[in-house]
């Protein structure tokens, strides 16, 4: 059984991921340490079966990491960019509004990712274009 084939509530309360090859990963609440953790091995897994997926992202107010969080994220995200090149087929953030997209997925910071990522008000729109990068 794949990782992403887990009930919601086995990855987490705080960072939910669910879904395969089509991931959803939901930012629900803040995160502990040990919840980062614990996401990043299920990723670590995903990534380590070497198939790719590719990821649906949304995050509610206040769910952001901590500092410490963020930069373990940036050290873990750093270590595997060849392994998310090969195995994530894109990424769709979803956003409230277009503002929002524009600011959060910037051109600066689609440049810097090591796979296609674009924001998304629609869920409709977001899982086609995920399906179709899955099939290029």
């Amino acid at each position: 059984m794949s990782v992403c084939d887990m009930p919601v509530e086995a990855v987490g309360k705080a960072i939910r991921m669910s879904g395969w090859p089509l991931v959803q990963l939901e930012f629900v609440s803040p995160a502990s340490e040990a919840d980062l953790q614990q996401w990043l091995a299920e990723m670590d897994q995903m990534l380590n079966e070497g198939k790719r997926f590719g990821l649906l992202v949304s995050a509610r107010p206040n769910s952001q990491l901590s500092p410490e969080g963020r930069k373990n994220f940036s050290l873990w995200f750093k270590q595997n960019r060849a392994l998310l090149a090969e195995g994530c087929a894109g990424v769709v953030r979803m956003t409230a509004n277009e503002e929002e997209g524009n600011r959060i997925v910037s051109d600066r910071m689609k440049q810097a990712m090591p796979f296609p990522m674009i924001a998304e008000t629609c869920d409709h729109r977001a899982r086609k274009w995920l399906q179709f990068r899955l099939q290029a």
